[in-house]
């Protein structure tokens, strides 16, 4: 008889646990999928953010889909710098250079009006020197932040983001 109880009990007890986890799979697969769908649209997200083309950087373009335009012509051009902590005046030259994505969609309608206004991108470039002072501009990393400054008023300028970079060349200063 004591056998019998037992074999009744167990197979309560394996009755009562396959239907909990029934109730546990019924309640837990509808919120495992809605997440599993919000992860989906997440990343389908921040995927098409990638390849929106709005985000640029020039060293994941191949080089056949750029073009250098060189906004200070043959000779490097005198820029102004702030003046420095000894109180003395102090001048960079250099040549300037903007490189352009020729596969974004506003290439081929902005990159003709970039001769038209070579004097405002130049504008741009001293104004943005005469903000930075000797030693900022002798850092490599100082050298990136007024890169990236002269980058974002260029393209603030032209409303779109097909240059993707300047360039400074032949940096000398004093």
């Amino acid at each position: 008889m004591k056998k019998n109880l037992m074999t009744v009990l167990i197979m309560a007890l394996v009755f009562v646990n396959v239907v909990l986890s029934a109730v546990i799979m019924i309640t837990l697969v509808p919120a495992a999928k809605k997440t599993n769908e919000l992860v989906a649209t997440v990343c389908s997200a921040v995927e098409l953010e990638l390849k929106s083309g709005k985000t640029y950087n020039v060293s994941t373009i191949p080089i056949e889909q750029t073009e250098l335009v060189n906004l200070t012509g043959e000779d490097p051009m005198t820029f102004t710098l702030r003046d420095g902590d000894d109180g003395k005046a102090h001048y960079v030259v250099a040549t300037v250079s903007v490189t352009l994505n020729k596969e974004d969609s506003d290439y081929a309608e902005k990159q003709p009006l970039i001769a038209d206004r070579v004097d405002l991108l130049k504008e741009i470039v001293s104004n943005t020197f005469l903000r930075y002072s000797l030693s900022d501009i002798k850092s490599d990393a100082g050298q990136k932040e007024i890169r990236d400054e002269m980058l974002g008023q260029m393209q603030e300028l032209f409303d779109s983001e097909f240059m993707v970079a300047v360039n400074l060349s032949a940096v000398n200063y004093q």
